[in-house]
Parts: structure tokens; C-alpha cells; sequence
């Protein structure tokens, strides 16, 4: 029998939920509600634990519950990605809060921390919807309070609870309609499932745990350090447990002022004890040296970075030869200005459009890869300003923006921007004299003014509002409405924006990316332009995948 879990517990039994979810990433992935290559609540997922992971393998005390939960919390919202590790986040601060003051967590204990979890989640999200991993933890935590309450032994409880969480799993299409016309279960509510089958797992004895280190680079990074012209050599990372948590606003200006007079590429974030800088210089032990004043080295990196990516610069190199490479675009920080903005962006080209209306920062994202409220963070912390505009750009992201605030001082603003022609349009409202209430007026203008046309593919057969979609046909959405499908995209394009002309729009702007062929864009142009021919037209490589085109109508 196992009457009590302790911190050591709940240490093995969340490597071991992790584990077990990355391990049925591709399959959460999968089990995407639309037939679009956008699946990534499986990996967003999946990022928010392994990010918890590494948080409790700092801790030289897996026996204390008491910061076991805290680190645990704390590191679900740092690697949370996209609404579904968001989510996954509030429910275990949740859950850890209704714990953090019980060394012995028994039975009853631990289902009043699913009730809290619950209420957490649920206050998290501003209009809920049924048929999620909502619906999971309120099913759960209820049927548990029903069910197992009786229950004192760990090896019955979670036996029980990890089975009914898939009975709940297999019941959100009742919940919901999307879920039902395609066919497919809820993906979050899945991969939480999963988590208590880990749990489950730690729990009768299998403390054997196995996780794939990832690598904290993505090919898109790794790119974009081999572009640079690397005048400082070594890629420098260090996490400091300050000697007193509070650092003041003067304390942390001389820091990245000494940041800036011995490299570049500066991120430097305080959260709670910890201080945490990412610098490219070329004397890491300086670096290191000035934070082992403040207190205590908890993890060093150094990277060469002139080694590390002598292969990507040779396969970039053999690319400036090609018409087809967009030269990024170096934004130089003005200091003058108020308001510093961080866009997010799903390619270089459409990257270079925001840098060139005044984004400072672009974050790679967008479906698939959504950034974590970490990246954001970091991103935010890096500009010279107190007050910083974000544009999510995705409707997966904007939860995640909107997270930021709680982990800097700095002003936020969301722009609450669901595609990334909004996000472009936006920055024709940007002013930087503006004041918060004014400047989200005046760009929100700007979002509301255009119409965002999405052409993508489907993966697989299934059915959207009652028109069936047979795989690798073309889609065409208007923002979420799906309007046109068929072989064609040109033709089913081209359809589409002639109704809208007819009702007086007038200026059409076209980001192509993989998928699309420019001699058939222009082709499509033409034939528009003999119909419309006082319509004015842009049209930009945006270097985007998944979406052949993205296209803005005003």
C-alpha cells in the first residue's frame, strides 16, 4: 500500500508524466480538429513539461513538497506554449497551490488540489469551452470527489483516476461539435490524460525514466546565428540565484549595461531569486565573474559559436547565390522612443515587412511553433524601453502574450492580432507618443480594417460545416470561416477575391511562401487586374510554411 505521496514523489511521478507525453507527442499532434498542418498541441505540451523537468532537476532537495510544487509551477509557465500549455500551466499552479503546505499529501489531499486546479484553469481562460482539457480536469476532479474519495492507497487512487481520465477523453465529442465532424477526440485533453498515466505509472514502482534531451535550438535559430556576422565568438548562458531576491530597477540597468559593453544578443530576465542572461561575448569568465556578485552560479553554458555553426554558415553561404534568399533585415534599437514592439512571425520574409514598419523584435512562430511565454519574456526583456507592444499573430499565441506580464515589470500591451496580416496592418496605427488606452485603440483599427485570407491544404479526409474535404485539397479561409476548397488554389483564390472586389475592396497584399508557384500568383493578378484594374496590389516572398498564401484585402 501507498498511503502518502511525498516531494520525492511528485518529483519522479512529473519526469515520469513527462516521458510519457512526449512519447505520444506525434499522435496529440495529430488529433487536430481541422484538416491543416497545424497540429501542435501534443509539442507545445510537451514543452511546458520538459521545461518543468529541467526547473525540478535544479533542486538539490527532492524531498521537500514545498518547492518540489513551486519549482514545478514555475516551470509549466516558463515553457508553456500556445493555449494548451498555457492551460496546462494554470492547471498545476492550481494544483500546486492547494498543496504547497502539506508535507504528507494523501488521497483527499490530492483531490482537492484537481478542484483547485480546476477553479484555476477555469479563471485562467475568459470564455471556456467544453469538450478540452477543461472539460477533463472539471470531469475529473468532480468524478474523483464521487468516486475516490474513499479510497486511501495511491496504487488504487491513481489506477482509477488515470482510467477515468480516458473514459473523459473518449466522451469530449459530446461536448463538442468540431470534435465530433472530424472524428477525432480532444488533443489537450488527450496529452493530460497522458500526464496522469505517468503519474500513474511512478506511482506502482516504474521510476525508470527515459526523456529525449531536445535541442534548445530550432533549425530557424540556428540559421539565423549562422547569418550573423559573429564578432563575439562565444554563445554564453548562466541561471544566478541571487543572494536576495529583490534586485532594484538601478541594480539590474548596471548589469545590462555591463552586458552591453562586453557583447551583444542580450537577454537578461528576473524572476522571483533567480536572474538569468543570454550574451554573446568574448570573455564568458567575465561575464560570469560580475554575476557572482550578486549570488550564487546554479548553471553555466558556453558555446562557440564559430565552430558550433560552421556547417549551417556553409549551406547558407551556397543559398546568397539564389534570387530566392531574403536578406534579413537589422533593426538598431532607439533608445529615444517609448514603446519597443515584439512581433511574432512564421517567416523571414513576412519578418522583414514588421522590422521594416518599426517591430524591434520578431519571435519565429506561428502554426506548429509557437513560442513559450519564456521566449517572450526574454524577447521583451531584451529591449531598451518600459513599455513594449506584443503581436501574437496566431489565436494559439495570444494567451501566451498575454502571460508575459506576469513575468516583467515592463508595460504590456497585447494587440490580441489572430493572423499575421493583422499584425502588419497594425503597425500602420503605431504611434509612439500614444498612451496605452490610445495607441491599442489606433492600432486595433488597423486589425479590424483589413480581411485575412489563409490558404493551406488538408492533411486528411474530413468534413468542415458540412462540406466535405478530401486530403490535399486546398482550403481558403477567411479568417476562421473556411470559404473555398478544391485542387486549384489559384482558381479557388482568384474566385474569392473577385466576390470581395465586387464589394469595393481595393487593395489586395500577397505573401507567397513553400507550396506556391510566383508565375501562377502573377497569372492570377492579371487576370484580376483586366476585371479591377485600379486595384492596387503588393506582393512579397513571406517565406512562410504550411500557408502557400497569406493575403490581406482592405
Amino acid at each position: 500500500m501507498k498511503m502518502y505521496l511525498e516531494g520525492k514523489d511528485i518529483y519522479i511521478g512529473i519526469k515520469k508524466a513527462a516521458q510519457v507525453l512526449v512519447s505520444n507527442k506525434d499522435e496529440i499532434n495529430a488529433l487536430n480538429v481541422f484538416p491543416v498542418p497545424d497540429g501542435d498541441t501534443g509539442s507545445n505540451m510537451s514543452s511546458a513539461m520538459l521545461e518543468a523537468v529541467e526547473w525540478l532537476d535544479k533542486l538539490k532537495n527532492h524531498n521537500s513538497s514545498k518547492d518540489v510544487l513551486k519549482n514545478l509551477r514555475d516551470g509549466l509557465l516558463m515553457g508553456a506554449r500556445g493555449n494548451s500549455g498555457v492551460i496546462l500551466s494554470q492547471i498545476f499552479r492550481g494544483f500546486t497551490e492547494s498543496l504547497e503546505t502539506k508535507r504528507k499529501i494523501k488521497t483527499t489531499d490530492f483531490i482537492n488540489a484537481l478542484k483547485n486546479a480546476k477553479e484555476v484553469a477555469y479563471g485562467a481562460v475568459i470564455k471556456p469551452v467544453e469538450g478540452t482539457m477543461l472539460t477533463l480536469i472539471r470531469l475529473l476532479a468532480e468524478r474523483a470527489e464521487e468516486e475516490l474519495s474513499e479510497i486511501k492507497d495511491f496504487l488504487e487512487f491513481t489506477e482509477k483516476l488515470e482510467a477515468i481520465a480516458f473514459e473523459i477523453v473518449d466522451e469530449t465529442p459530446k461536448y463538442l461539435k468540431k470534435l465530433r465532424e472530424a472524428n477525432v477526440v480532444d488533443a489537450g485533453a488527450k496529452g493530460l490524460a497522458y500526464i496522469f498515466r505517468g503519474i500513474n505509472q511512478s506511482v506502482h514502482g516504474d521510476t525508470d525514466v527515459k526523456i529525449e534531451a531536445l535541442e534548445k535550438a530550432t533549425s530557424n535559430e540556428l540559421a539565423n546565428i549562422a547569418y550573423e556576422d559573429i564578432t563575439f565568438q562565444y554563445c554564453t548562458e548562466c541561471v544566478l540565484k541571487l543572494d536576495e531576491p529583490e534586485i532594484s530597477k538601478k541594480e539590474m540597468d548596471k548589469i545590462r549595461s555591463f552586458l552591453e559593453e562586453h557583447g551583444d544578443s542580450i537577454v537578461l530576465v528576473h524572476q522571483n531569486e533567480y536572474l538569468k542572461t543570454h550574451v554573446h561575448t568574448n570573455h564568458p569568465g567575465s561575464v560570469f565573474e560580475k554575476f557572482l556578485e550578486y549570488g550564487e552560479l546554479m548553471k553555466i553554458k558556453v558555446d562557440n559559436m564559430k565552430q558550433q555553426h560552421k556547417h549551417v554558415v556553409e549551406n547558407l553561404a551556397q543559398k546568397e547565390n539564389s534570387d530566392d534568399v531574403v536578406k534579413s533585415i537589422e533593426v538598431k534599437d532607439n533608445e529615444d522612443k517609448n514603446w519597443g514592439v515584439v512581433a511574432v512571425s512564421p517567416g523571414e520574409g513576412i519578418s522583414n515587412v514588421l522590422k521594416s514598419l518599426g517591430v524591434n523584435r520578431v519571435i519565429s512562430g506561428g502554426q506548429t511553433m509557437n513560442p513559450s511565454i519564456k521566449d517572450m519574456t526574454e524577447a521583451v526583456e531584451s529591449l531598451p524601453y518600459d513599455k513594449v507592444v506584443i503581436l501574437p499573430n496566431n489565436p494559439n499565441i495570444i494567451m501566451t502574450a498575454e502571460k508575459v506580464q506576469e513575468m516583467t515589470e515592463k508595460d504590456i500591451l497585447v494587440i490580441p492580432t489572430k493572423y499575421v496580416q493583422e499584425g502588419v496592418s497594425s503597425m500602420l496605427g503605431f504611434d509612439d507618443n500614444l498612451e496605452k488606452d490610445e495607441l491599442f485603440e489606433s492600432m486595433d483599427e488597423y486589425v479590424k480594417s483589413i480581411i485575412p485570407i489563409q490558404v493551406t491544404y488538408a492533411t486528411r479526409d474530413s468534413e468542415i460545416n458540412g462540406e466535405k474535404i478530401k486530403k490535399d485539397e486546398y482550403l481558403i479561409f477567411s479568417g476562421k470561416e473556411l470559404k473555398e476548397h478544391g485542387k486549384d488554389m489559384y482558381e479557388k483564390t482568384q474566385k474569392l477575391l473577385l466576390e470581395y472586389l465586387e464589394e469595393g475592396y481595393e487593395i489586395i497584399t500577397i505573401f507567397y511562401g513553400e507550396g506556391s508557384d510566383k508565375n501562377k500568383i502573377d497569372e492570377m493578378i492579371n487576370n484580376i487586374l483586366e476585371k479591377y484594374e485600379d486595384v492596387e496590389v503588393e506582393i512579397h516572398n513571406g517565406g512562410q510554411k504550411h500557408y502557400p498564401l497569406l493575403i490581406s484585402l482592405e
